[in-house]
């Protein structure tokens, strides 16, 4: 599901009927805490598309544990740990083996072949950069989200309205092709 309100409020009604459910175009920490609060099952934040959003605003790069996926990626990581959420963060859409190697230790990882191929191929040692343990010592307050909280924390984040919402309108243009081709296969 994609992770709007709504979207959470519907896996929050799945979940309790035990259906578990992955939250998707999860872009912002506010989304992150409205699933778990919502006791859903998985979520995957888009490591990469944070970066490229971030690349053409700012008009620069950014590497390693800089990099703006990563950042959102281990605060989200870290505050479900801190605070005992079970719902599983599962990073995904990387661009470059330094995004994934940032997030060693991560419950999850949906990793591409050609990057998979890279990681294969490298020497370097692996460490983990992400732990429960390292979690329990991170400073972030709890929060609690209603509808109205958690709308203003998304219109204060414009990388993640814009990221959702270009999501949302792919989703619904993928949707229309479904339907066409299906259409086409009955006839």
């Amino acid at each position: 599901l994609g992770t709007t309100w709504e979207g959470v409020q519907a896996a929050k009604v799945l979940e309790a009927e035990g259906i578990h459910c992955n939250m998707t175009l999860l872009f912002s920490f506010a989304q992150a805490v409205a699933c778990c609060e919502a006791g859903v099952t998985l979520i995957s934040p888009f490591v990469g598309r944070i970066l490229d959003w971030y690349k053409k605003a700012e008009g620069k790069d950014f590497v390693g544990a800089e990099d703006p996926g990563v950042v959102s990626v281990t605060r989200i990581y870290n505050y479900y740990k801190k605070y005992g959420y079970k719902t599983v963060v599962m990073g995904a859409s990387f661009r470059n083996t330094g995004e994934i190697l940032e997030l060693a230790g991560c419950d999850l990882l949906t990793i591409g072949p050609a990057l998979l191929e890279k990681l294969q191929n490298m020497n370097d040692a692996v460490s983990h950069k992400l732990s429960a343990d390292n979690a329990a010592s991170v400073t972030e307050p709890k929060i609690s989200l209603d509808e109205k909280e958690f709308r203003w924390m998304m219109n204060e984040d414009p990388m993640a309205t814009e990221k959702l919402a270009e999501g949302i309108r792919k989703f619904a243009a993928d949707t229309v092709k479904l339907e066409t081709f299906v259409l086409a296969k009955l006839q």
